[in-house]
């Protein structure tokens, strides 16, 4: 996947591919890898992580690493739909701003892997314009850039993470494992987007059980458990 036709600089597309490659790495030893200046490396490092496209742990040396390759075009096709809304206003034309559906087909679909889970969640934040409500956790890190990025575009995004570490903005409500196994039977990952998607699932070690719905009769409902949640996140119970 070439990020220059997004328009990334060369640099920053080697850097990724890299960082796809290594899994996760320094600036330096990316820079050793790719033969690029050290200094040019963290500058496109530094690029990637406020596009959402890698995340850094922090810390020295910092260790950085590159955003799962279906949540990057999550960010990307939402970010190529802003712009041609954008365009679209500028040339005063009945432009197609309109968001993008995340699952075509059925109104509920099953998803039964973590990855299903995972890319149907990046596709409902990425086609947020109004709202998304998340509970997430920190065996998720995947959808921390894609949430980052709806903010970005100015989506109001209400999260509650059960553990750390945590979505930026996220409040934390730092349950213990065995007590989410207990209760869920797994780790739990809820998702609604502009009252439209749901995606509610457990992910466990065996995978996942869950599903994805755009019916009418069931969002607004899990839209509304959703905001109970957010609610009383404060509370020390799991619910």
């Amino acid at each position: 996947m070439s990020l220059k036709s997004f328009g990334f600089t060369r640099t920053q597309d080697t850097v990724f591919v890299a960082l796809l490659r290594c899994g996760s790495a320094t600036g330096y030893a990316i820079a050793r890898d790719t033969g690029i200046a050290r200094a040019n490396v963290y500058d496109a490092l530094e690029v990637l992580v406020k596009r959402g496209l890698a995340s850094s742990s922090g810390g020295r040396p910092a260790r950085y690493q590159a955003t799962s390759p279906e949540a990057s075009l999550a960010l990307l096709a939402a970010g190529v739909r802003q712009e041609l809304a954008e365009l679209a206003l500028e040339l005063g034309a009945a432009g197609d701003g309109t968001p993008f559906a995340p699952q075509a087909g059925p109104e509920q679909r099953e998803l039964r892997s973590r990855g299903e889970v995972v890319g149907e969640a990046t596709r409902c934040i990425a086609a947020a314009a109004q709202e998304v409500l998340a509970v997430v956790g920190p065996w998720v890190p995947e959808l921390s850039p894609v949430l980052a990025e709806a903010r970005r575009r100015g989506v109001p995004v209400r999260a509650v993470s059960l553990g750390l570490p945590a979505p930026d903005g996220a409040i934390v409500r730092d349950v213990p494992r065995a007590e989410l196994d207990s209760y869920w039977g797994g780790l739990p990952v809820a998702v609604v987007g502009d009252r439209r998607h749901a995606i509610c699932a457990v992910l466990s070690p065996d995978g996942a059980r869950g599903g994805a719905t755009s019916n009418p009769g069931v969002v607004p409902f899990l839209r509304h458990l959703l905001r109970r949640e957010l609610a009383t996140a404060a509370a020390p119970r799991v619910s």
